[in-house]
């Protein structure tokens, strides 16, 4: 029992490190967003002359639409990517392990549970841990990955806007 009690461990360990992995994936499509509407932003100045002076030509309506388009696209990456961050708690009852639960349970009570656990229960317990943060990393690695789909079209989107800036 005291092997797979280690192994469930070493199990959750893993997992845990999984969502370290999905955060540090995803800081780089909020920096690099931020970063590219800045560069974007600075020309603005530019555009806004182009686009205010009328009568309207077709130029002035794809610069219009090609900037909506890269901002729909960059937003909805820097949600996705952002979205990884937002802390998740679910419910997870009276475990002894998961954080939550163990907070909100008074000292004396933990202290007198944690005692007489059976190794039963701790596996039981850890097994539901690995389950639920695995549910989490899975969330977290969905959302990454939209982030950096949603990037790609934004980047080069990014790159026609830049260059339209430079003609």
């Amino acid at each position: 029992m005291e092997e797979r009690l280690r192994s469930h461990y070493e199990s959750l360990a893993r997992v845990v490190g999984f969502t370290r992995t999905a955060d540090s994936k995803a800081a780089p499509v909020l920096a690099g967003h931020l970063a590219l509407a800045g560069t974007l932003a600075a020309r603005r100045d530019d555009w806004a002359i182009s686009l205010a002076n009328g009568p309207w030509d077709a130029a002035a309506t794809v610069l219009l639409v090609l900037l909506l388009v890269y901002a729909v696209f960059a937003l909805l990456a820097l949600l996705f990517a952002g979205s990884v961050y937002l802390p998740r708690t679910p419910e997870n009852g009276t475990s002894l392990i998961y954080f939550a639960a163990v907070a909100s349970t008074p000292l004396h009570v933990f202290v007198e549970q944690a005692k007489h656990m059976e190794p039963r229960l701790i596996e039981e317990q850890l097994l539901e841990q690995i389950h639920t943060v695995s549910r989490i990393v899975g969330v977290k690695m969905h959302r990454v990955r939209w982030a950096y789909f949603l990037s790609a079209p934004a980047g080069v989107l990014w790159l026609v806007l830049l260059a339209w800036g430079n003609l």
